[in-house]
């Protein structure tokens, strides 16, 4: 059996566990499910998502305090940028007065959240929010040196938090679990979004060095400038396309000049 076969018979093994548990797994669970392979960042997001689509919650909960994260080591010196871990180190100072959330208390909150009260509920969602600005830290180091400033994981973490706050109802289950779910949601969503910007960039660089190689050895050959209908012919590509590399290369030139 093959290492992508092994894996798929793990998530496998992790909904027969869950459909044995109430639809619920733990930590431990996982990881026999998997007793030969090494997961990776990519497979663990994958089983995350597995979770979500067959509605199968993670019933593990440590409380999360930023007070200990280990911002030293080759973890840490790999995944931050000396620039993230100078706003990190600031952005933690400012959450010292701020009080992690602890389990029991999250369970009276989420109590508080879907009950009648209205005072209540809006007290718990306060609480929520400013307890969480904790969690979101940790939630962005995991996304941390994929292509996106920590400064701004953290604040979609923050804004998947309390989207999910506000989407919370009796019946949603384990409220920490909700919120995890709709943080790594947008956390995924934000990198995918910067990855595929950067692909863009890379295409467009790419098409321009691929249509000024051209207009150079056509024009030498030719001893005339070759239109953008030419020049789109010649390379298979779409005219619109090549007039706007064209433009853009222009614009290069001139702001260089400057």
């Amino acid at each position: 059996m093959n290492s992508e076969e092994a894996f798929y018979r793990g998530l496998e093994t992790i909904r027969r566990t869950a459909g044995s548990q109430g639809s619920t797994v733990s930590v431990t669970d996982i990881l026999k499910a998997f007793p030969d392979i090494e997961l990776d960042e990519a497979q663990i997001e994958q089983i995350y998502d597995y979770l979500e689509r067959e509605g199968i919650t993670l019933k593990d909960y440590v409380p999360h305090d930023t007070r200990t994260l280990d911002l030293t080591g080759e973890e840490a010196e790999d995944a931050l940028s000396e620039e993230d871990r100078k706003m990190l180190d600031f952005y933690l100072e400012d959450l010292e007065a701020v009080l992690p959330l602890t389990g029991g208390e999250i369970e009276a909150l989420a109590a508080q959240l879907v009950g009648r009260d209205e005072d209540a509920r809006e007290a718990a969602r306060l609480r929520l929010t400013e307890g969480n600005l904790h969690y979101a830290v940790i939630l962005a180091r995991d996304f941390a040196g994929k292509g996106v400033p920590l400064v701004d994981l953290i604040q979609e973490a923050n804004l998947g938090l309390m989207e999910s706050l506000d989407a919370y109802g009796a019946g949603d289950g384990d409220l920490e679990d909700w919120l995890e779910k709709g943080a790594r949601k947008a956390l995924r969503a934000i990198v995918k979004e910067e990855e595929g910007f950067a692909r863009m960039q890379e295409d467009m660089t790419s098409a321009a060095n691929r249509i000024l190689e051209t207009v150079k050895e056509q024009e030498a050959a030719e001893g005339r400038a070759l239109t953008a209908e030419e020049l789109a012919e010649r390379l298979g590509m779409p005219v619109a396309r090549v007039e706007e590399v064209l433009k853009e290369s222009a614009k290069a030139i001139r702001n260089a000049e400057k």
